[in-house]
């Protein structure tokens, strides 16, 4: 849903003008196609209704032509789109609507609904082929498979639930692809919403390298994990040619996200005498939308009230704070905004289980260090200044729409869930390197109010956690916790453990957001004693710090690790030093 390029919880540009840019470099890919004499497609690979305030916003509304993303998709004549794990967060009728709402496929071959209206499994395309050279014209059927992570089925699970499965998308792709032939399709693209593997041995039947080997499929576009492919994203490996851009020799494209890039994959295709079509040859390459990019008009246009409404939106004062919240640090201490979340989401918990069995048992919070760097870049952190809070700052708390659920859990599963948080930090040594595995997304790491513990990073994963007490006494493994935590680390995003149906004690139907804005009104509300629930247990050991430039003002609220500013990165990062 970046159409525009405006970062709304930030109020400002995103350094590019978002879909409005990209409209640019197709038409420009498009002029140089005709002028070569090639034929031209557009596709994209999902995640497209969600990820912003106007998207939220949109989710609301009834969807007609003016919908300004099927506005604008209509408008730049997509040929077919894939479907995305997110675009199922608002629920399948929204999703329904606006696959009705186009003028274009909308695919994906791995989810089966049980009412799937207007969205189809596979799409075949006619591509007319210009004549050429004596050659006369004629059209290419492309065919289109598309796939969802099967873990979609983890993270969706409340939209899904008696609706729709998500099936193995590679077994799915294996039974797709010849009836796609035997329906007449002379090429098949895949459009794999799923990343690509930066070791050979994490190579999963999800990994898209394993999906561009099926039988059939003869190029790939990946996507779902916000990286560039080809280029340095990615490292090289059996099977990953990051310079031609090869996956398990398929032609293949990762168009970076939020309309960073255009991604061009031209194929030189051959004939044979029997008339099947194979490629002969191809190039991938990247365009990317910058500042300097001009914008669409028609896509600005039909974004601008929805622009101009949500803007005006976020601008209510909802709150007030004290002092300053931000999360410059939250992989280095649990800071004031997990402190917020955390206790937002309990008084949801304790106020839903009073008078239940469950409300005989201790409460616990957890909070995730979203939008904490990481590939969202150095201006990917949340500063909340001193004074009124606007719907800009929770909507920069909450980036996808949640809700308040809790879980039953043991000592045991406790453990679990706060080693597999520490695994995002790198296996730290006498060499002082990165405090956190840059492989792991920041937003894996969760913050678990009303426990004391420590986080030892020498240690290897899954033995990280250490003297994990509740009352000063040890955590027993088969002890009682009520977890408030939100519905997509309780279906088990992120990499935890999944809740069994069993062990969901509530599902709160108040949004995450009304939480938050309760919350700040009732400042000294206190539900742990120990408002800093952990700490590290690393004496000795030392680590380099990825943050915001704009953290360097607020170094003091680490000078219990020491800090040192150490310069910058490449991408922009500030670097500092501590001592764990």
């Amino acid at each position: 849903m970046q159409l525009v390029g405006h970062d709304y919880v930030r109020d400002r540009s995103v350094g590019h003008h978002g879909l409005a840019g990209i409209a640019t470099l197709i038409r420009t890919a498009r002029q140089e196609a005709a002028e070569h004499g090639a034929a031209c497609i557009l596709l994209d690979n999902g995640d497209l209704l969600q990820g912003n305030a106007m998207a939220d916003q949109l989710a609301q509304l009834p969807v007609t032509p003016t919908h300004p993303l099927v506005a604008c998709l209509n408008h730049l004549r997509y040929d077919a789109l894939g479907l995305g794990n997110h675009d199922l967060d608002f629920g399948l009728p929204y999703l329904r609507a606006v696959a009705g709402a186009l003028d274009m496929p909308l695919v994906s071959t791995n989810l089966h609904l049980s009412e799937p209206g207007p969205l189809r499994q596979w799409a075949i395309v006619p591509c007319p082929l210009p004549s050429a050279e004596g050659r006369p014209s004629s059209t290419l059927r492309i065919g289109l498979l598309s796939v969802l992570p099967g873990k979609t089925a983890i993270w969706n699970r409340d939209v899904l639930e008696d609706e729709a499965k998500i099936t193995c998308p590679l077994e799915s792709l294996r039974s797709a692809a010849p009836k796609l032939r035997a329906a007449g399709a002379d090429l098949i693209l895949l459009l794999a919403h799923m990343g690509i593997a930066d070791e050979a041995e994490s190579v999963t039947e999800e990994d898209v390298c394993a999906l561009a080997e099926v039988d059939g499929i003869d190029a790939v576009i990946t996507g779902h994990t916000h990286r560039r492919f080809p280029g340095q994203d990615h490292r090289a490996r059996s099977g990953v040619d990051t310079q031609t851009g090869t996956l398990s020799g398929r032609p293949a494209a990762m168009p970076g996200f939020g309309g960073s890039d255009l991604a061009v994959l031209e194929l030189a295709l051959e004939r044979d005498a029997s008339g099947l079509w194979t490629v002969l040859r191809h190039e991938s390459r990247l365009r990317c939308n910058s500042a300097e990019t001009l914008a669409d008009p028609v896509v600005l246009s039909a974004a601008r009230l929805s622009h101009i409404g949500v803007r005006s939106h976020l601008e209510e004062i909802v709150g007030h704070t004290d002092r300053a919240l931000h999360n410059f640090f939250s992989l280095a201490m649990p800071t004031a905004i997990d402190a917020l979340t955390a206790r937002a989401q309990a008084k949801v918990i304790r106020e839903s289980v009073a008078g239940t069995p469950d409300g005989d048992l201790p409460i616990l919070a957890a909070a995730a260090a979203h939008t904490a760097g990481g590939r969202g870049g150095p201006g990917h952190f949340l500063h909340i200044p001193q004074g009124p809070v606007q719907r800009n700052h929770i909507a920069g708390l909450i980036p996808y729409r949640n809700e308040v659920w809790a879980l039953r859990l043991t000592g045991a599963d406790l453990r679990r869930r706060l080693e597999t948080a520490a695994e995002v930090f790198a296996l730290l040594g006498g060499k002082v390197g990165p405090l956190v595995d840059p492989r792991r997304p920041p937003f894996h790491f969760d913050t678990i109010y009303g426990v004391p513990y420590e986080i030892d990073p020498r240690r290897a994963r899954g033995d990280r956690i250490i003297d994990l007490t509740w009352q000063s006494e040890p955590v027993r493994s088969e002890q009682g916790f009520l977890l408030a935590t939100n519905q997509f680390r309780a279906a088990g995003g992120g990499g935890f453990e999944g809740a069994a149906e069993a062990d969901v004690a509530l599902r709160s139907p108040l949004p995450l957001a009304d939480a938050l804005i309760a919350a700040l009104a009732e400042p000294g509300e206190c539900f742990w004693p120990d408002a800093a629930p952990w700490h590290f247990g690393a004496a000795g050991a030392q680590a380099i710090l990825h943050t915001s430039p704009e953290a360097l003002p607020f170094i003091e609220d680490i000078a219990h690790l020491s800090p040192v500013p150490c310069g910058m990165t490449p991408s922009g990062f500030a670097q500092i030093q501590i001592c764990l």
